[in-house]
């Protein structure tokens, strides 16, 4: 099995692509012989056609974020490159983030493929520069790379130089994680309730939104911890954002 990360880095080098203002993805895709159309699919993101070396990828034509359509298409080149002798047909059934981690490998392959495609490691790492995490510094990389936040936030928990925990929260409910390696607690209740004393707890509860990061105590998050049962004043930071009426991210990080 190829390397997703390996793979994408190799697309950039035949591509001569060193930045993301060198290409498109459109053209990026066309460059490899993948033919996009824009189609109302219902129900799907993107789907692609693999012939050998040829492919037509289709995208849904009601995605109008353009970040949300650069995945979608960064996702399909993926499987172009890692899956054509697997399956010579992928399709997208309309993810929400709730379904985020709860593909099978070969999507989770595509993803990773993606992330890197459009925001590889060594670059993604220069660019941070061990500057202080907040949204506004995710906010200025997603809009170099063209990513959306909850893409790049992610990108940060394999990449960055602050522990961190990204939580998707739907109605009220923990529906996924991302923890980075070095973060200090990884256990969290998928399908717990969202705790009331944190920023995210202000937001479910009280549609209570803060512009910068909050200080809270670790345990709110992390009650079974025992650790820190023994330290309760523990503290981390966090931040949350809306991602659709009923969802949202919180991400928490150590100093």
């Amino acid at each position: 099995m190829i390397n997703p990360a390996s793979a994408a880095n190799e697309v950039h080098r035949r591509l001569g692509w060193s930045n993301p203002d060198d290409f498109t993805l459109d053209e990026m895709a066309n460059a490899l012989g993948i033919v996009i159309k824009e189609v109302a699919i219902g129900g799907s993101e993107g789907r692609i056609l693999i012939d050998g070396d040829e492919a037509i990828m289709s995208i849904d034509s009601s995605i109008t974020y353009a970040p949300k359509r650069n995945f979608v298409i960064a996702h399909e080149i993926g499987h172009f490159i890692l899956h054509k002798n697997i399956a010579p047909l992928f399709s997208e059934t309309d993810h929400t983030l709730s379904e985020w981690y709860q593909n099978g490998p070969q999507e989770q392959q595509a993803n990773q493929f993606a992330a890197e495609l459009l925001m590889p490691a060594m670059i993604f790492k220069e660019k941070l520069a061990k500057r202080k995490l907040n949204i506004k510094l995710v906010q200025e990389m997603s809009s170099y790379f063209k990513t959306s936040l909850t893409a790049t936030f992610l990108r940060y928990a394999t990449c960055g130089d602050f522990p961190l925990m990204v939580i998707f929260i739907e109605g009220g409910l923990v529906k996924w994680k991302s923890v980075s390696d070095d973060f200090p607690f990884k256990f969290l209740q998928i399908n717990s309730e969202v705790p009331p004393l944190t920023v995210a707890g202000d937001l479910f509860n009280k549609n209570q939104y803060e512009d910068e990061p909050e200080k809270i105590d670790a345990i709110e998050w992390f009650p079974e911890n025992t650790q820190l049962h023994r330290d309760p004043d523990y503290q981390l930071w966090e931040q949350c954002y809306r991602v659709s009426p009923t969802g949202f991210i919180s991400c928490l990080w150590t100093d």
